[in-house]
């Protein structure tokens, strides 16, 4: 056998691997499927020596925020993720809503929260106050919409 031959022969081998990779493509809902729930994911880079501060204060502002809206049933589950030793960014809130709708709300959803915040001690001019503050020591850095991927 010739060197073109054993290279020709390699080529083909080559184009025949190639194709049978192309016409393998995934498809979803076959090979994977989203969930209906989505998680919008906010990542946070908290200065240091803040970090205590910030939690403090979200348990105040955003946490009983997001109780209210999971009492209401906008929100399915929330979360506060913090890193040890990361520097930057360091902290990662979540919310995962059963669709997508849920994240659009309406003026009648959104005057119900006010109100049940209201109910639940929140006061409005004290939450801005507290959540202005928070441009002084916290940077967002990325936020995105996800879905869950699971395999059959």
């Amino acid at each position: 056998m010739t060197i073109f031959t054993q290279w020709r022969r390699g080529a083909l081998l080559l184009v025949g691997l190639f194709s049978c990779v192309l016409s393998a493509s995934a498809e979803i809902w076959t090979d994977y499927t989203p969930s209906e729930e989505v998680t919008e994911l906010t990542v946070v880079d908290v200065k240091t020596n803040y970090l205590d501060d910030y939690l403090v204060n979200l348990k105040t502002t955003w946490v009983r925020a997001m109780e209210v809206q999971k009492e209401m049933g906008s929100v399915v589950d929330y979360g506060v993720w913090v890193a040890n030793g990361a520097d930057s960014p360091n902290v990662w809130l979540t919310v995962t809503y059963k669709n997508m709708a849920a994240l659009q709300g309406s003026a009648e959803e959104y005057k119900g929260f006010m109100a049940k915040l209201a109910e639940a001690g929140m006061n409005e001019e004290a939450n801005d106050k507290t959540s202005k503050g928070y441009e002084e020591y916290r940077q967002i850095i990325d936020f995105a919409v996800m879905r869950k991927i699971t395999y059959p």
